[in-house]
């Protein structure tokens, strides 16, 4: 919802005129397309104007609606056209500096210290404040500032909310014999695992190639190396382990991201060939999992939303975890990284901002994004608090899986390092791993290179600024006090 400060806006009723047409409203539409009409009338906004939206392709559904039903409410709404077009895989900065006119992009929640750094996207608060406007008044976006927000300022509107979860072959650990088997093999009960290393255990138990099962199809694709090591690492320390000291020294070259590291690649004797191979992904896992042949894998919410499309082999056979932890003398601590997220955010070099922003307002307004994440042809998962009390909503999630996330939800920590250079920084910890997981270097090593890379990336970006960013970008760690450890 948005709240409007200035008592000049006067909010319609049950219904708005625009362009010739009496239209229903909900009560963020309305104020989205009063605002709307008064930039048309003012001529910000010229007449025939086309919004050019660059969105990835699993959540290009969640734009156009089932059967483009969204775009056209938005189009007769308003009579602007929406072009929507594909952006590729890759990041973000590197797209917008080749060029582009779109007005509106998605980006994960890590890229926004580069992007702004190296003024690609603009800030929102200025836009917002002159129409009026102020994003999640009322709260309802969940971890908004890791979502949002960076140095403080706003950069993007929340979309997308993507926390890795754990998924188990549930039918499996129902099992009387396997349930006595474990036990009989590893003296404790078989159960979703508290800890990294009861994970393990049940990798290696579960891992049976010969009868078409596998123990694992967590990612071990190169490019999202960082985003399944953060969570072991961080886990490593009460209440949190941090990437650097307050001086930004790397941690990373110490037993805990050793110790991380370790488990990282301990699962790959668990996995199918080719786990690791650069671009793998989840086009190798997710149909493995799907069909029953792999005890566990690592994913969004959005993996429940295809598990349970009709003739899934997987449906019902599966359940839905916050991520396993680590045993301190202080109790459990679990960790989960905002992993992708794939919010909106307005280029520089947009010619229309104020309508970029204004659809951006709309489409992820509490009334309509029900629709956006509840399209089953989409990855785009809940980002506000009240989709997890929506009923079409839970229909296409399930209520367990949904249950996982918002537990989940005080277990997150923000993605990335927080820092401008973030992308170097990730990449040398990716490359790292690679290297490690391909049997180049040992977990030792690996973390001694990242230590020597991230000093590198440091001293040439400037200790001193990175200090601040990365002391704003801590405060957005879980707090023992208040969150982030759970039995």
């Amino acid at each position: 919802m948005l709240t409007v400060f200035r008592t000049t806006l006067v909010l319609l009723a049950a219904s708005l005129w625009l362009g010739g047409q009496v239209l229903a409203a909900t009560p963020t539409q309305k104020l989205v397309l009063e605002k709307l009409q008064q930039l048309q009338e003012s001529g910000v906004i010229a007449p025939g104007s086309v919004l050019r939206l660059q969105v990835k392709q699993g959540n290009r559904a969640s734009f156009t609606g089932t059967r483009q039903a969204l775009r056209r409410e938005w189009e007769e709404a308003t009579g602007v056209l929406l072009d929507i077009g594909l952006m590729p895989q890759g990041t973000v900065g590197n797209y917008l500096r080749k060029g582009t006119d779109a007005d509106l992009l998605v980006a994960r929640n890590h890229e926004y210290a580069d992007l702004y750094h190296q003024e690609l996207i603009i800030s929102l608060d200025e836009p917002l404040q002159a129409m009026g406007l102020e994003l999640n008044a009322d709260e309802d976006f969940f971890l908004f500032e890791a979502q949002a927000r960076f140095a403080g300022q706003t950069l993007a509107v929340p979309a997308d909310g993507d926390l890795l979860l754990l998924y188990l072959r549930q039918d499996l650990l129902d099992d009387p014999q396997e349930k006595k088997a474990f036990r009989e093999r590893f003296g404790y009960p078989l159960q979703a695992p508290k800890t990294w290393q009861q994970y393990q255990d049940q990798l290696e138990f579960f891992h049976r190639p010969d009868d078409q099962l596998y123990g694992t199809v967590e990612l071990r694709d190169p490019a999202l190396a960082w985003m399944h090591w953060l969570p072991r690492y961080a886990s490593q320390a009460f209440p949190n382990q941090p990437l650097f000291d307050d001086n930004l020294k790397p941690l990373v070259n110490s037993p805990a991201g050793i110790a991380a590291t370790q488990s990282y690649l301990a699962t790959l004797p668990f996995s199918p060939e080719g786990i690791a191979r650069p671009g793998s992904g989840y086009d190798l896992a997710l149909p493995i999992f799907t069909q029953g042949e792999a005890y566990s894998l690592m994913i969004t919410l959005a993996g429940a939303k295809l598990f349970n499309r009709p003739g899934q082999p997987i449906t019902e056979r599966y359940s839905v975890h916050p991520l396993p932890g680590k045993e301190h003398p202080q109790g459990l601590v679990r960790r989960t990284p905002l992993a992708f997220g794939n919010n909106l955010i307005i280029p520089a070099s947009s010619p229309q901002p104020e309508l970029a922003l204004l659809y951006a307002l709309w489409v992820t307004s509490a009334e309509i994004s029900t629709a956006t994440v509840s399209e089953s042809g989409s990855f785009v998962d809940p980002f506000r608090y009240s989709h997890f009390q929506s009923p079409e909503i839970q229909a296409v999630y399930g209520q367990s899986a949904l249950a996982a996330m918002q537990t989940s939800l005080d277990l997150a920590v923000p993605a990335g390092t927080g820092t401008p250079g973030d992308d170097g920084y990730l990449l040398a910890l990716n490359q790292a791993l690679d290297k490690a997981a391909r049997g180049e270097i040992t977990a030792e090593e690996a973390m001694q290179q990242v230590a020597e890379d991230w000093e590198r990336i440091t001293q040439k970006q400037g200790r001193a600024s990175q200090r601040l960013y990365w002391q704003r970008h801590l405060k957005l760690y879980p707090e023992a006090s208040e969150r982030g450890v759970h039995e």
